[in-house]
């Protein structure tokens, strides 16, 4: 955001600022009852790790310390933020690069190789190696290409 949308932010309605707060998940709860407490409105959790609030802007250098705020981040009226983790993931096909978001191999990223009824085997580098494993197609994600490997 540049500095003059973050002016626009604070100065434009500076009792209805309304701002984002990056939170350690699962201080959710306990970051939203600590803005209420400070005098901040409209106080809502629409996903993890975040808290959205209308705040005065004086009092985000104080929420910024609170234990469990990453930072903040001012929002404009036109901002949007939805909860995308009820979206219907991209199916896995053989060739696409994914990662591995549970189990043993988790956050590690591979190419899919095979396709066995609801699991995929994965080519991932362990140790500088290629290994064939074993995942559950709900348990990976389709990573993107980026438009020139397309």
């Amino acid at each position: 955001m540049s500095d003059r949308q973050t002016e626009a932010c604070s100065t434009e309605n500076a009792l209805h600022a309304r701002w984002a707060f990056d939170v350690t998940p699962g201080r959710e709860r306990h970051v939203a009852l600590q803005l209420q407490e400070l005098g901040c409105t409209d106080v809502e959790r629409p996903t993890k790790g975040y808290v959205i609030a209308h705040c005065d802007p004086t009092a985000v250098p104080v929420i910024k310390r609170l234990s469990g705020v990453v930072r903040a981040l001012p929002l404009l009226d036109s901002d949007l933020f939805e909860d995308l983790s009820n979206v219907e993931p991209l199916m896995a096909k053989v060739a696409d690069v994914v990662q591995v978001s549970s189990g043993p191999y988790a956050q590690m990223t591979g190419i899919v190789r095979a396709l066995d009824g609801e699991d995929v085997l994965v080519d991932v580098s362990l140790m500088g190696r290629v290994v064939r494993v074993r995942a559950k197609a709900t348990h990976v994600s389709v990573m993107p290409l980026p438009e020139p490997w397309r």
